[in-house]
């Protein structure tokens, strides 16, 4: 009872110390502003980017005059091939004229115009200005080729059937319904979440070491453990600091979610998609933007989204515990950070695995690979939320977080043997085989 009242004693202390910084204040608010102010920048830097266009189409084809079509931002205009020479001539010096498109005459088959249509810029053209053009043109050759073979532009319309696969899991004697856009946002949701369980673990793993070292170096550490075990110290900090990183947590998500209900009443019903690309641009305006958002935010809702809240927490809580156990043993082994670099690839190594190998997990969720990593604990963290928007079995997620909350209990006894005598321990760089002693210790 001793030893519990020890370990909240100083779980309180850490959580306090940490939470009345000014820094967590601003981490755990300003934190989801600058990244809704990042994304906001990459969106207005694109749209900076995107610069007016003025091209000169040549088109002795004939075929074409009704293919390019000016917008706010681009503008064609159509000229005879006796302009050609005086357009190219003025292109190099021109302030408003852009590019030239020379399309020749096409021969019977149109085969000359695969590969002899020329486009002349003053400006380096992006790969998405030339698929754009590439596009148009293959589209009207297309339409052509069909109206030859007697197929009507109605006709080839009415012929169109697209399909929206709606794909059912079985679950026992339950069903779940999803299609395209259901399994894209889980697969954002899955590379969401893995990303998130590596970086924060990581980086709150790191910071158990970093004040362990700290107060290593300041000797505080002498006069703390001469009233408190060097195990009781050690769970202390790591449940005050996974405290400190859940309250955060807690917090964003909250944000998050109230952010997911408040977007759609901002967003406009249609908005200019010109820089999307022609897909993008077709489906918002047979949709509108704010009803695409609408569409996104009902199947974010319609996953069990409380389920995956709790696994995150689960997985981050333990999976943090067990590498910060591991860091904590390291920050006590040496004396700065420069000699952890000899230690830290073993940490490092399994979590980079969880991240690259969910990769392929979520191609296939269920598979072997998949399976596996989720129930090592090492890399189920990361592996499990790769798989948890897809939907795990019960019995799966019970038995993963069975073996890491077990694994958690022996990597915490086992970093205590090396923490309470890598502690009292300066100038002296460790070996693995010295630190195989210190496990030995009664």
């Amino acid at each position: 009872m001793k030893n519990w009242s020890q370990i909240l004693l100083i779980t309180k202390r850490e959580f306090l110390v940490q939470v009345k910084k000014k820094s967590f204040l601003v981490v755990t608010i300003i934190t989801p502003l600058i990244m809704v102010a990042l994304i906001a920048l990459v969106v207005f830097l694109t749209m900076a980017n995107a610069s007016s266009s003025y091209v000169a189409v040549v088109d002795e084809s004939g075929l074409f005059t009704t293919t390019f079509r000016s917008t706010d931002r681009d503008k064609f205009a159509f000229y005879d091939k006796a302009d050609l020479q005086g357009l190219r001539d003025t292109l190099q010096n021109s302030d408003y004229l852009t590019a030239i498109l020379h399309i020749p005459p096409a021969d019977s088959g149109f085969a000359n115009l695969r590969n002899g249509i020329e486009l002349t810029s003053n400006r380096s053209v992006g790969i998405t200005e030339i698929m754009s053009y590439q596009d148009r043109l293959s589209d009207r050759l297309e339409q052509l080729n069909l109206e030859r073979q007697g197929v009507t532009q109605q006709q080839l319309r009415d012929a169109r059937f697209p399909v929206s696969l709606n794909v059912r899991k079985q679950s026992g004697d339950s069903f779940s319904d999803t299609n395209q856009m259901g399994e894209g946002i889980k697969t954002g949701l899955a590379y969401m979440l893995m990303y998130a369980i590596f970086m924060f673990i990581m980086i709150y793993g790191v910071r158990v070491m970093r004040s362990v070292i700290e107060e290593k170096n300041n000797r505080v550490v002498e006069i703390i453990i001469s009233s408190v075990k060097p195990f009781n110290l050690m769970l202390g900090k790591i449940m005050g600091t996974t405290l400190v990183a859940l309250t955060q947590f807690v917090i964003w998500i909250g944000i998050i979610l109230i952010a997911m209900m408040l977007i759609p009443v901002f967003l406009p019903a249609s908005a200019d998609m010109s820089l999307a690309g022609a897909d993008a641009a077709e489906l918002v305006s047979e949709e509108g933007l704010g009803d695409i958002v609408q569409d996104v935010i009902g199947v974010l809702f319609s996953l069990n989204y409380w389920l995956i809240i709790l696994a995150f927490l689960v997985y981050f809580l333990f999976g943090y515990m067990l590498y910060s156990s591991f860091f904590a043993a390291i920050g006590a082994s040496v004396d700065n950070e420069t000699e952890t670099q000899q230690f830290m690839w073993i940490g490092l190594m399994p979590l980079m695995l969880g991240v690259y190998g969910s990769i392929s997990i979520i191609q296939n969720p269920d598979g072997p690979v998949g399976f596996w990593m989720s129930m090592v604990p090492f890399t189920s963290p990361v592996a499990m939320m790769a798989r948890i928007a897809y939907g795990v079995p019960t019995w799966q997620l019970i038995v993963s977080m069975l073996l890491l909350v077990l694994s958690v209990i022996g990597m915490v006894w086992v970093s205590a043997k090396i923490y309470r005598v890598g502690i009292l321990m300066y100038g002296k760089k460790p070996s693995f085989k010295e630190m195989w002693k210190w496990l030995r210790y009664s």
